[in-house]
């Protein structure tokens, strides 16, 4: 029998997890007599993870319990094909639109992905926004991969400027949620000060080592 990979155990148990929905469930730990059915499903949604690292399992299986929540819990092999992902970036949306004060734990991860960006391109913060590798800006592709949070931006620049600079087609294809949401964004980064001040903190904190690691490099 092909062995299973620890990503692919993982994958499994993800799943068994979701599709208890909430039930308790016991991870599976002997995979000698699986199913090959279920070993194809397992290998082909590890390829397709694999091809997409930024998406984390157990979003991905997670997933269909937060967008159809009252409804049966699909087989393994949905979330071979294009419509889990679908279901994955409904869930992203639905996710980036809550309260911003709900997404603190979010801001904070994007702005320690940002700053290990910054330090491995070798750019200070306020260079981030306008960071192109090829013709794509950088903050742009991060978005798209549900990396960095929206409500992150607004104190690295001027994200209005940076957005209205960008090509409508392109905008659609990268970021349309944000194109489609982003004075909505701005008016709850503006009208909530406890995300203010929330950011406004942690950007003194990687402004301060994004420095400190460049000025290493040097």
């Amino acid at each position: 029998m092909t062995e299973l990979t620890d990503f692919e155990k993982r994958i499994y148990n993800c799943y068994l997890k979701n599709f208890r929905k909430g039930q308790p469930y016991r991870p599976r730990k002997d995979f000698s007599d699986i199913n090959p059915n279920i070993l194809v499903s397992i290998k082909k949604i590890s390829y397709f993870l694999n091809k997409f690292p930024h998406i984390k399992p157990e979003e991905y299986f997670e997933a269909p319990n937060v967008i159809f929540n009252d409804d049966k819990y699909p087989p393994l092999n949905f979330f071979t094909g294009r419509t889990a992902l679908k279901n994955y970036s409904l869930y992203q949306k639905q996710k980036e639109n809550r309260n911003p004060e709900e997404q603190f734990e979010e801001i904070k991860k994007s702005y320690q992905f940002i700053a290990l960006f910054c330090v491995g391109s070798k750019i200070e913060l306020n260079k981030y926004l306008s960071y192109k590798v090829a013709s794509t800006y950088c903050w742009i592709n991060h978005y798209r991969e549900h990396r960095i949070n929206p409500y992150c931006l607004f104190e690295i620049g001027d994200i209005m400027y940076h957005l209205n600079s960008i090509p409508e087609d392109e905008l659609n294809l990268f970021a349309q949620n944000l194109n489609d949401n982003i004075v909505a964004y701005r008016n709850r980064y503006s009208n909530s000060i406890k995300t203010q001040n929330y950011c406004k903190e942690i950007i003194k904190r990687i402004s301060k080592f994004i420095i400190e690691e460049l000025a290493k490099k040097n």
